[in-house]
């Protein structure tokens, strides 16, 4: 079985954080890496030589992995833009810095390639809308309603069984009202 070279977008909340602050990239002020899914494909790049290495890394390219349980060929829509931005600057590092003749070992550049033109983004999921306040007022009020249309009836059963008691009492003490 070959490898896979699906990869995900994952976002570093401090670069004093990272190892190697200079690598990665900026999207929207937020530090960009990508992960490969597939421990045996970020294995793979790290045994490759260290030229192809610099070239991944400087693009953006993380040597580590991470599942995240995605199907192959799939990537999440909000990370098109990153993606974008750091397949960008891996093809500016292979064409200024070029690949020819380099040991890449498993990790197989012209499957990586395919990979990128056959991957696309999942569909967006619907955002789902909080019921508004008004709504929630309406439904409230209704409950309210028919919780005080049983509450009344049990005040008034309550109320004729203590009149009841208090009567019967009176009645055996001789008293009449």
């Amino acid at each position: 079985m070959g490898l896979t070279y699906d990869f995900d977008i994952v976002t570093i909340a401090d670069e004093s954080e990272t190892e190697n602050p200079e690598a990665g990239a900026q999207v929207a002020g937020r530090q960009v890496y990508a992960v490969f899914r597939d421990i045996r494909t970020a294995d793979a790049l790290r045994r490759a030589s260290p030229r192809i290495r610099r070239i991944f890394v400087d693009a953006g390219f993380s040597l580590d992995s991470r599942r995240t349980g995605l199907e192959c060929d799939l990537y999440p829509a909000e990370d098109a833009e990153a993606r974008a931005l750091i397949l960008r600057r891996l093809f500016d590092n292979i064409r200024n810095r070029g690949v020819q003749g380099q040991y890449c070992g498993a990790f197989d550049i012209l499957a990586f390639l395919q990979h990128v033109r056959r991957a696309q983004p999942l569909p967006r999921r619907p955002v789902q809308e909080r019921p508004k306040p008004a709504a929630l007022v309406d439904a409230d009020a209704k409950k309210a309603a028919r919780r005080s249309i049983v509450g009344r009836v049990g005040f008034a059963l309550g109320l004729a069984v203590i009149l009841f008691v208090v009567l019967k009492y009176l009645a055996a003490g001789g008293a009449t009202p």
